[in-house]
């Protein structure tokens, strides 16, 4: 599908402009300093020069892809994003790390020493996501509890529903979904397991960004007393409640000052209110979901895997690095 938005780029910004973009050859990229992978090269024609950058081109581009975008852009140079459809946040957000970019629609934000071409007629193209019953609300669950611990692909359908706490009919949905897109392969005659992690991962936060994590979301709220958010750790949770987010990802790395609270919980909003004591307010520093697994006995923070979504999904750089230090500390594979 990346393939295929490159063409419709190239004929949007031809309509649009007196530009011409050409695929050049594939050639090394560096990330954590080691040569991967073979890059994309487009040359962009102008009238009177050709300007050539390294490349990676996305059907659409989402905040939880940011990290690796900005590590892209640092290291392979000059760097061109060709994107079907980049969100107007996110090309603010390249804007301001300087990332080059060409939407879908033949938009362009291009900035090298000697240039400065923008293009902006209003338009979008709008890219058709099409995801299985994997990617739904319930089968969001499903494959978390399986990210979580692999073990569980291995029980029964009736074992896996009440672990994930969805309808017993949505397992074969979500196992058809994963072995479809090659993410769930045999180990032997008799077990499976999972493959492609990472990109599993990326496709599981892209869709929980926008299928399940609004539907979780039980408001903002502040504390009654200003004073207990300095010291916001010792708070007395119980059993149904569990950090994430922010304060999570500080309590299990010790290097991250929580600008935003994040609270999983199973309680009531009064009940929020009363145990924690905390108030609704639209600009409060406290935000509280409803946890989508089976929070454990003694736990104080959300799974791993979750607060590192989390952090990736609020967009602020200052916490990708965190985040990549819980993938690879707490993330186990």
């Amino acid at each position: 599908m990346e393939a295929d938005i490159f063409p419709i780029a190239q004929e949007n910004l031809e309509k649009l402009t007196q530009f011409k973009l050409e695929i050049g050859e594939r050639e090394k990229y560096i990330q954590d300093e080691h040569q991967v992978d073979a890059m994309e090269k487009v040359k962009l024609h102008l009238p009177d020069e050709t300007l050539e950058f390294f490349t990676e081109i996305r059907k659409e581009v989402r905040t939880h892809q940011l990290p690796k975008i900005y590590e892209l852009a640092k290291t392979n140079k000059p760097f061109l994003l060709i994107g079907g459809q980049i969100f107007p946040n996110i090309k603010e957000k390249l804007k301001d790390k300087g990332i080059n970019w060409i939407d879908g629609a033949g938009n362009m934000y291009i900035r090298t020493e000697d240039h400065f071409l923008y293009v902006d007629h209003n338009e979008t193209f709008h890219v058709k996501v099409e995801r299985d019953r994997a990617f739904t609300k319930t089968g969001l669950k499903v494959v978390f509890l399986f990210l979580l611990d692999e073990d569980w692909i291995q029980k029964t359908y009736r074992e896996i529903a009440k672990a994930a706490d969805v309808a017993l009919g949505t397992i074969g949905y979500v196992i058809n979904g994963l072995k479809k897109r090659k993410y769930l392969v045999k180990k032997d005659e008799k077990k499976y397991q999972l493959v492609r992690k990472d990109e599993l991962i990326d496709e599981w936060i892209g869709a929980y960004e926008t299928e399940l994590k609004p539907k979780l979301d039980k408001g903002y709220f502040a504390f009654i007393d200003e004073k207990e958010a300095v010291n916001w750790e010792k708070i007395e949770l119980d059993d149904q409640t569990v950090w994430g987010g922010e304060a999570g990802a500080d309590l299990l790395t010790g290097m991250l000052r929580p600008q935003t609270l994040t609270l999983y919980t199973t309680h009531t909003k009064g009940n929020i209110m009363k145990k924690f004591r905390l108030k609704p307010d639209p600009n409060g520093t406290v935000q509280v979901y409803e946890p989508f697994w089976n929070i454990e006995e003694r736990k104080e923070t959300a799974p791993p895997l979750a607060i590192y979504a989390d952090l990736i999904l609020t967009g602020d750089e200052r916490n990708f690095k965190i985040a990549e230090k819980i993938h690879g500390e707490f993330i186990q594979y």
